[in-house]
């Protein structure tokens, strides 16, 4: 009998939860820089308190997270409303510019 260490379902999805309340789609930032700075505490808390035995187990949460980070971009820049593979191709190429904007990006959790 071993104990699993990894987030358990229940708090994954209070993380879930916690993102889906945060409305990130309609945030009302200028550019994606004001996201990050809204988000970057709750992402280093999250990672420091459930990244410690198995990070993996994180990568569902990271992976919703990208999907509202497009859906915002779907929202404030009109040349990605209609088109979801350049939203994706957008955040890809923030990513690879700015690699330590998000925390998650800086510490290596990048889907």
């Amino acid at each position: 009998m071993g104990f699993d260490c990894a987030i358990s379902i229940q708090s994954r999805s209070r993380l879930f939860e916690e993102i889906r309340k945060m409305e990130i789609p309609r945030m009302r930032c200028d550019s994606i820089v004001g996201i990050a700075h809204h988000l970057n505490p709750k992402l280093r808390g999250w990672i420091r308190y459930f990244g410690r035995c198995r990070g993996y187990s994180l990568f569902k949460v990271f992976y919703i997270l990208r999907i509202k980070l497009v859906r915002w971009s779907r929202y404030r820049y009109k040349r990605y409303r209609n088109n979801l593979t350049k939203a994706y191709k957008w955040l890809n190429t923030v990513r690879k510019q700015y690699p330590s904007l998000f925390y998650h990006w800086h510490v290596g959790y990048s889907n």
